[in-house]
């Protein structure tokens, strides 16, 4: 889009709206089991960024999971869907319209290991990526993080099913799960029987969870950027992120991990990487 044009919408979008315009109903996939989405992390940051820039909206999840290929195949067609929030890759930038700041700042890039209690053993004594390989690694089909790992040359053990994962691990047919902090303890409560975090190490690649709109909704996309930088500026953003995720990062200890550091070929050039103040770091 021409900088002149971008910065006129992004003006536009943050003029207060009237007092008693209408909510903006905004249709969002349910991505994940986990918790309710309109309590979600995700969820409250988009509907306060939205009210920073004067646009009420009312939150409207799908019934069903949706994969997240399938949910941006499905921004903006007959309505079904208006905006999510998912990992980024070239890829998914070429589908729809990312909004460029990171909302979970990279946590999701931030990794540690579901396995049994054998396993877990001899992980914690890995040192080096090199090391690493020589254990599976199970992750799904459509994830942008099977590619990541298999760009680093980890032996990769996809599966189309989130339940399965779980259970190959207890089955002995891959030997971790490399989950992100704020998803790890949460499953180990329900999925985990058997299962142990992986103490002393974490996996770390540079990875941006982005809201994502269709390609036409330009005004959308600006409404939610400008938002997100209000939040920013005020402290709200970081404020909401410590109440939703502080207790995660406290539990993981990151800063005391021994961390395995690893490429990501998938990631977008457009991402601000040069902005250490979007990015979390223990």
């Amino acid at each position: 889009m021409p900088l002149r044009r971008r910065e006129l919408i992004l003006s536009t979008a943050a003029a207060p709206l009237a007092a008693h315009a209408a909510p903006r109903r905004l249709r969002l996939p349910l991505v994940a089991p986990k918790a309710e989405l309109a309590r979600s992390y995700a969820a409250m940051l988009l509907e306060q960024a939205l009210a920073a820039v004067g646009m009420p909206v009312i939150l409207e999840p799908t019934a069903e999971l949706i994969p997240q290929n399938r949910a941006l195949q499905e921004l903006g067609r007959q309505a079904r869907l208006d905006v999510l929030w998912t990992m980024t890759s070239i890829e998914r930038e070429q589908q729809a319209q990312p909004i460029r700041v990171p909302i979970f700042k990279g946590l999701y890039g931030w990794r540690l290991l579901l396995a049994s209690p054998e396993i877990a053993a001899r992980l914690r004594d890995v040192r080096t990526l090199e090391e690493l390989r020589r254990f599976s690694l199970v992750q799904g089909l459509e994830w942008p993080d099977t590619g990541i790992l298999q760009g680093n040359g980890l032996n990769v053990v996809v599966s189309p099913s989130y339940d399965a994962m779980f259970k190959q691990l207890r089955l002995g047919r891959a030997d971790a799960f490399p989950r992100a902090v704020e998803e790890v303890w949460w499953e180990l409560e329900r999925y985990g029987q058997g299962l142990t975090v992986v103490p002393d190490i974490c996996l770390h690649y540079p990875a941006a969870v982005y809201y994502f709109v269709a390609p036409e909704e330009a005004e959308l996309a600006a409404a939610i950027e400008r938002g997100l930088m209000r939040m920013r500026a005020s402290g709200a953003f970081d404020k909401l992120f410590m109440e939703h995720l502080g207790q995660d990062l406290a539990r993981a200890k990151l800063g005391s991990r021994r961390i395995i550091e690893l490429s990501n070929p998938l990631l977008p050039p457009q991402t601000p990487l040069h902005r250490p103040e979007l990015w979390y770091r223990p």
